[in-house]
């Protein structure tokens, strides 16, 4: 009798202990809302990006515009430059000179975009060493000159002077300042120096169009008496440029080279882009 009531005793409870798992099995409300919780609560899986993520565009490169700056008569100087350092006046010095101008050029031109190489020669000091007289000067400076052209290729090359004319000859006063006057030579003693005309008539009227009358304009060498040529002959991008004469100040002279650096920018650079 125990013992048939202890086997019921044991049904009751298996059958007790597997009701739930059975109820499960059947489509109740309860059950679908658990099983969309369950699948809900899986991690959301984020995988990578095949495609390249877009980047801002490079801005296009700019081709560096090359000037080439040589100093023919390079012990030409300034009356006001050497009294103001040595207190004394002279138009030929050794040390300040148009020569020793050429930090002050370089950093015009870099403010403009372009890229300044300088004839690393003083012409003056060589002649003195072989003798030769003034009249000589291109000839000293031409292998040098010819040596830097075929080693790398400039835009424009240009050979700094200073004018002997007198201070009304080479200043412009305008707009409350006071400027040198540049000019350009031309030699033409050569068969191709209409091409070195073209670019001195181009950058001469720009710089008028900056400053008016800051350009004395072109003068054209031939004949008895003068080179005719300034080695022009070995590009047709080589300019003679009279900066300022014997009377014009160091401010002249650098507020002249501001212009001089703008309008190479504009006349050779912005209307070729």
């Amino acid at each position: 009798m125990c013992l048939r009531k202890l086997k019921r005793f044991s049904l009751l409870f298996l059958f007790l202990f597997s009701l739930p798992i059975i109820i499960g099995q059947f489509p109740f409300p309860n059950n679908e809302m658990t099983t969309q919780k369950i699948k809900s609560e899986r991690p959301h899986v984020v995988y990578a990006a095949t495609e390249p993520i877009d980047t801002v565009p490079e801005e296009p490169k700019v081709d560096p515009f090359d000037v080439l700056l040589m100093f023919t008569h390079s012990h030409e100087s300034y009356k006001p430059i050497v009294k103001k350092t040595k207190g004394m006046q002279a138009v030929y010095d050794e040390e300040m000179n148009i020569f020793s101008l050429q930090e002050m050029m370089q950093h015009y031109l870099e403010l403009n975009g372009l890229t300044p190489h300088i004839v690393d020669f003083d012409v003056m000091t060589e002649m003195k060493q072989v003798d030769a007289t003034f009249h000589q000067a291109y000839k000293v400076a031409r292998p040098v000159l010819a040596e830097y052209l075929e080693g790398s290729k400039y835009d424009l090359v240009i050979d700094f002077h200073r004018d002997s004319a007198p201070k009304k000859v080479t200043t412009l006063t305008a707009n409350n300042e006071q400027y040198a006057k540049i000019a350009f030579v031309v030699g033409a003693e050569h068969p191709a120096y209409e091409a070195n005309l073209a670019y001195a008539t181009t950058l001469s009227e720009q710089v008028n169009r900056i400053v008016p009358g800051v350009s004395r304009g072109i003068m054209k060498k031939s004949g008895t008496g003068v080179d005719g040529v300034y080695n022009q002959d070995l590009a047709t991008n080589v300019l003679l440029i009279e900066l300022g004469g014997i009377d014009n100040t160091e401010e002249e002279l650098q507020r002249t080279m501001a212009i001089l650096a703008q309008a190479i920018r504009v006349a050779f650079v912005e209307s070729a882009a």
